[in-house]
Formats: C-alpha cells, structure tokens, sequence
C-alpha cells in the first residue's frame, strides 16, 4: 500500500515513519531500511529538522536523528505516525529484522 505524503513528501513521511518506529536512528541506517538513496534521506532530514519535527545531535561521528522532545504536538504526532504505519508491514518487518548494535570502540589484538 502507498503511503500518502501528509508532510510534503514520500520520503519525509517514510522517515517518519521509520523514526516513530525505531525511536532513534541515523541517515544511514534510514536510507537502508527505507531502501532509498542516502542523499534523499539527508536532505528529507534536514527539511524536517528545519521544520522542527525532528532533532539530530551528534554523538562521536554520528548524527543520530530522534522525533523532536521539544515539538508542540508531539504526542500527537507520534499517534498519527502509529496510524499511518499500522498498514505497512513491509518498513515494520525491516525494522524488526534490522541488527542494531554498538560499535566497539578499539581494536583487538
């Protein structure tokens, strides 16, 4: 089933989508899942934390991405995401599928 663009653009909304889903991620990991190019899941993040619906900071040299705490209907919001991915299996199977781990931070001998 296709997903409607309710905030401007298939690839915002699917960001979204996969944000409300995973709760934190990064450009990377987003682009995988969603299977989409990783310049356009850049440049949809940046729209979306210009617009204020998502928060990215940095941590060590990634940029992890989370739904905005500081948002002004973000309960709402996260309810609305939770509806819009009720009928889509294929983004909630990738997500429970996909192996989330912490990198090690030194090398072994």
């Amino acid at each position: 089933m296709k997903v409607s663009s309710p905030f401007g653009s298939q690839t915002r909304t699917r960001v979204l989508l996969v944000l409300s889903l995973l709760e934190q991620s990064y450009a990377r990991e987003l682009a995988r899942v969603l299977r989409s190019a990783l310049s356009l899941v850049q440049k949809a993040l940046l729209s979306l934390e210009k617009d204020g619906l998502v928060a990215i900071r940095s941590v060590g040299r990634t940029r992890v991405v989370t739904l905005s705490p500081s948002y002004f209907a973000r309960r709402e919001l996260r309810a609305f995401l939770n509806r819009l991915a009720q009928p889509e299996d294929r983004l909630k199977k990738a997500v429970s599928t996909l192996r989330r781990r912490p990198r090690r931070t030194g090398k072994r001998l």
